[in-house]
């Protein structure tokens, strides 16, 4: 059984790349319960989850929603075709 860390990491690419994937809070409040509740289908706990999270699930896959966001904007910056 892959750790809690492996298989959001799995969930989060999944939940991303779905069509009307959105980020809005209310968005992400659905997709933690969702996350939860595949966690317990796949053998984990609520407790599990949460405890990973740190205690949050919404603020943590908004916090890496953003943390995602803000790199690829800097990927996009960095390769960005400037005039010259």
């Amino acid at each position: 059984m892959m750790s809690v860390n492996e298989w959001l990491d799995d969930k989060y690419d999944e939940m991303a790349t779905t069509p009307g994937f959105s980020s809005e809070f209310v968005d992400f409040e659905e997709q933690a319960r969702i996350l939860v509740s595949k966690a317990q289908t796949d053998g984990y706990t609520a407790r599990d989850l949460a405890d990973h999270c740190g205690g949050n699930v919404t603020a943590y896959i908004m916090n890496r929603v953003n943390t995602m966001n803000r790199a690829e904007d800097r990927r996009a910056v960095e390769n960005a075709p400037y005039g010259g």
